[in-house]
């Protein structure tokens, strides 16, 4: 019996949660499956994922084969790293799965847009040296007035 970990669907319509479910290959995908490994609900601002490590590591060492999206999101969990360290024969005793950082992608920009942006900070930083000569002037003409002042009163 070839075994498989990948996602089970079920929740509201236009609200799916998944459980990730240990299954027979040859089953629907909400089908009856053999074990419940973990949860993901992708429907929040930071997905909700959870597994239950030893489960899938046993799985793992079984011979389940894990979905495509199965494999990413226990990649992102870390769990797959202490798998690779189990196959490589490395101790994994009382170590936990590292939740790896999400990689924010840098989007490419349009002609359009960068010649925008550049447009905005050539304004800003013109605003910028304007309100520094304004500020200059001012005290400049402040000290002329505090300058005459004086001689005013020293005249007197």
């Amino acid at each position: 019996m070839a075994t498989v970990i990948r996602l089970s669907r079920f929740g509201k319509r236009h609200h799916s949660v998944y459980r990730v479910v240990v299954i027979d290959s040859r089953k629907a995908r909400d089908g009856q499956f053999i074990e419940q490994v973990g949860f993901y609900n992708p429907n929040l601002k930071e997905p909700d994922i959870r597994f239950d490590q030893e489960k899938v590591l046993k799985w793992l060492g079984v011979g389940a084969k894990p979905s495509y999206t199965v494999n990413s999101l226990l990649r992102s969990q870390g769990i797959m790293d202490l798998f690779h360290a189990q196959k490589a024969k490395r101790s994994i005793e009382g170590l936990e799965a590292q939740v790896r950082p999400t990689k924010v992608k840098a989007k490419a920009l349009s002609v359009k847009a960068k010649a925008k942006l550049e447009a905005e900070k050539a304004a800003k930083e013109s605003e910028a040296q304007a309100k520094l000569e304004a500020e200059k002037a001012a005290k400049e003409s402040e000290a002329k007035v505090e300058e005459s002042a004086e001689t005013s009163e020293s005249a007197e």
